[in-house]
């Protein structure tokens, strides 16, 4: 006994069973000769007493070993379920499948541990009694029935009648639940081991949050040999978080040994499954192609190529922005154990989904704010076939979407009350619906809760995504299914459907220069037929502090002079929309560069994420012209119209102004003229105008006689 750490025993004076821990795993053993039973009984009680003095010693170790450890055999599967019923106050529910062929009675309680997701310290344990009856899971579809001598799951209810009342506690907590033995059939995984349930939860002080929920266990619940088996599980969160879906290794009974840890990876105490040779996490089931699951659908695609059973686990994991930050951070997870079974099914061949697109995997782009259907088509090779069809997507959902979910719509009946449905379309230019097929109106079986018809069966769906979705991506899931083929699963398509703004560019003017002292206007459109919002220019500048505005004009003027938008200058629009501004600058503006701003945005939608395009040019102000020539020494003022003022420059025998050309924001000159005897006889008038002329003319106003003048000049020029 020295080679074992006793954890207490459990006697039955019938069986002689006890239950030991051998390094750290969960044994049961069954003792048939009495005597030595009575003998083994003893030791244990005499090695008991001496546990109780080493109890100090053993307190690291003790601390994962606190849950009794149940007994049942051929546990199959199953998830802890964690739901949130008001501040502190939460209702744990667990559900346990095991193998009806094989395995012994389901037990009729499982207690669950609750631990500090950091220190490990166990700070609750809650006893969960089942509540339901012996229920088997209905295995099968319209189109295959399991053989129930082969495989029969039942399923298990455990509650609680009083909730757990659990304190704040900003390292969040995990719970756990074990029992021995897990099912042994398994052909991808070492046969025994434990059943592990696990779920984590956060801070109850973020509020309202319930782990994500896998629902009950599917009816489709196996594989058929060499073929694709696609499908996901009903998971619904009821606070609307965000999930994702990873296939992860079964995990195995706690284990530690000197106070460390054994696993490793999201689980450090825990050991997974040991998988049998050829078989691993990125090989879970065989086959081609290999077991995967889509991180965001959570759809999965299986193809195992031998019969047998096989194990693997789901983590669902849940992310919320609990800052408002923009940042989802992880908020909790819960796992699913499962165990499938290969068969040799029987069955027809599945329907073909006709579309080209779109295709498996793919996401299509489309507008928010504006109508998009898509025609949805199935036929198969059998024409006499009764086929099924549903569609799947979050943009059906009113708890996500409000009032502005998708719908589905019919086409208009022909004369023989038949529908048109369309599987390729081509967006041109220009746009055409080709390759269509013709059916009755489908009809619904509400037992299947699908709709149907003879050899082919369509759906459309229309959708007008809201503002609120832009930028949002959602999973569509179609299903079709015969009652020939081997499984609704093995005829789905999931594809996504993302929003977007519709494409706008508004168009850039270049860089201008505009000259000192001349009015500059400048006309910003934007048209495009395609967009259904109503639009608005924004133009910004500093410019519209120094004197620039925003005329008035008529709603028929022609801005850029071709369109004409039917409303005031600047006023929002629907299509087309144009903004004119003018601007008159002054000497202070002269080389400044003054940037320009203009932004296209929607009045309807006025997120962040909507239509929007902004392009920004410059205004750089030039300065007059202005030049220094010949300043002319001479002049006549006879009145012959040439040379008749003396300025800086002279007028020519045509009688033009020959010479320099001010600046009028920097000339300034002041300018004195005397005669030889020192008598000042003419000054400019404002003693700043650089261009004067004098007339030959004294202060008096009359003529001075010829002969030579002295000019004083103080300034610029």
């Amino acid at each position: 006994l020295g080679y074992y750490r006793w954890r207490g025993y459990k006697y039955d004076s019938t069986l002689c069973h006890y239950y030991y821990s051998n390094r750290g795993l969960f044994y049961q053993q069954k003792l048939d000769n009495a005597t030595f039973c009575y003998v083994f009984t003893s030791i244990v009680k005499h090695n008991n007493k001496i546990s109780k003095m080493k109890k100090c010693l053993l307190v690291l170790l003790s601390v994962f070993m606190l849950i009794p450890i149940a007994n049942a055999s051929h546990i199959i599967g199953g998830d802890i379920n964690i739901q949130w019923v008001s501040a502190n106050n939460y209702h744990i529910k667990l559900r346990a499948y095991r193998d009806d062929v094989n395995g012994i009675n389901m037990p009729a309680s499982i207690t669950i541990g609750v631990y500090d997701m950091l220190t490990h310290v166990q700070v609750a344990t809650q006893v969960l009694q089942k509540t339901n009856a012996f229920t088997l899971v209905p295995l099968g579809d319209p189109c295959y029935t399991p053989n129930p001598a082969i495989v029969r799951i039942e399923e298990g209810i455990f509650e609680s009648p009083t909730n757990l009342i659990i304190a704040n506690n900003p390292n969040g907590y995990y719970l756990q639940a074990q029992i021995n033995a897990r099912n042994s059939l398994a052909i991808n995984v070492q046969t025994g081991g434990t059943m592990v349930w696990f779920a984590t939860m956060p801070d109850p002080a973020i509020g309202p949050n319930s782990s994500p929920d896998f629902d009950d266990y599917p009816n489709d619940a196996y594989f058929c040999i060499n073929s694709p088996k696609i499908w996901s599980y009903p998971i619904t969160d009821a606070d609307g978080d965000s999930l994702a879906y990873t296939l992860e290794e079964p995990l195995d009974a706690w284990t530690a040994a000197n106070g460390t840890f054994a696993g490793s990876g999201p689980y450090p105490f825990y050991q997974p499954l040991s998988w049998q040779p050829t078989y691993n996490i990125n090989n879970i089931v065989g086959g081609a192609p290999p077991m995967s699951i889509d991180t965001m659908t959570g759809v999965i695609t299986a193809a195992p190529s031998v019969q047998g059973f096989f194990t693997f686990a789901i983590r669902v994991e849940e992310f919320r922005d609990v800052n408002l930050d923009g940042i989802k951070e992880k908020i909790g997870e819960t796992r699913r154990d499962v165990q499938y079974i290969s068969l040799n099914c029987t069955g027809g061949n599945p329907p073909q989904f006709l579309n080209l697109v779109p295709v498996n995997g793919q996401t299509i782009q489309v507008p928010y704010n504006k109508l998009y259907c898509k025609d949805l088509i199935f036929n198969d090779i059998n024409a006499t076939d009764t086929l099924y069809i549903e569609m799947i997507s979050p943009i059906f959902d009113t708890t996500i979407l409000g009032m502005d979910t998708a719908w589905q719509a019919w086409p208009t009946p022909d004369g023989n009350g038949d529908y048109h449905y369309y599987y390729n379309y081509n967006s041109g230019p220009p746009a055409s619906w080709n390759d269509s097929v013709v059916i009755p109106p489908n009809q619904w079986d509400p037992i299947v809760g699908a709709e149907w018809n003879i050899g082919t069966v369509a759906q459309r769906f229309c959708w007008t995504p809201p503002c609120e979705s832009i930028d949002s991506i959602y999973p569509f899931q179609v299903n079709a299914f015969s009652l020939g083929c081997d499984g609704k699963s093995q005829d789905s398509i999931v594809f996504n459907i993302q929003v977007i703004p519709p494409p706008t560019s508004l168009p850039l003017p270049a860089d201008l220069n505009i000259p000192y002292g001349d009015k500059f206007c400048q006309d910003i459109t934007f048209s495009d037929t395609s967009i259904v919002d109503v639009l608005k220019l924004t133009i910004t500048s500093e410019i519209f502090a120094m004197g620039a505005d925003f005329p008035s004009l008529p709603t028929n003027y022609l801005y850029g002079g071709f369109l004409n938008t039917g409303v005031g200058n600047g006023v929002p629009n629907q299509v087309s929309v144009g903004t004119q501004f003018c601007w008159r600058p002054d000497c202070e503006h002269i080389g400044g560069v003054f940037p320009v701003r203009a932004i296209l945005s929607s009045v309807d939608c006025p997120s962040a994420n909507s239509i929007k395009d902004t392009i920004i040019f410059n205004l750089t102000v030039t300065p007059p012209f202005d030049s220094l020539d010949v300043i002319s020494n001479v002049f006549t003022p006879n009145g012959d119209g040439i040379n008749d003022f003396y300025t800086f420059g002279y007028t020519n025998e045509l009688g033009e102004q020959i010479g320099g050309v001010s600046n009028p924001c920097n000339d300034h000159l002041e300018v004195q003229i005397f005669n030889r005897w020192g008598i000042l006889i003419y000054e400019n008038e404002n003693l700043t105008d650089p261009t004067f002329q004098w007339d030959g003319k004294n202060k008096s106003g009359n003529d001075v006689p010829a002969g030579t003048y002295f000019v004083l000049v103080h300034g610029i020029y």
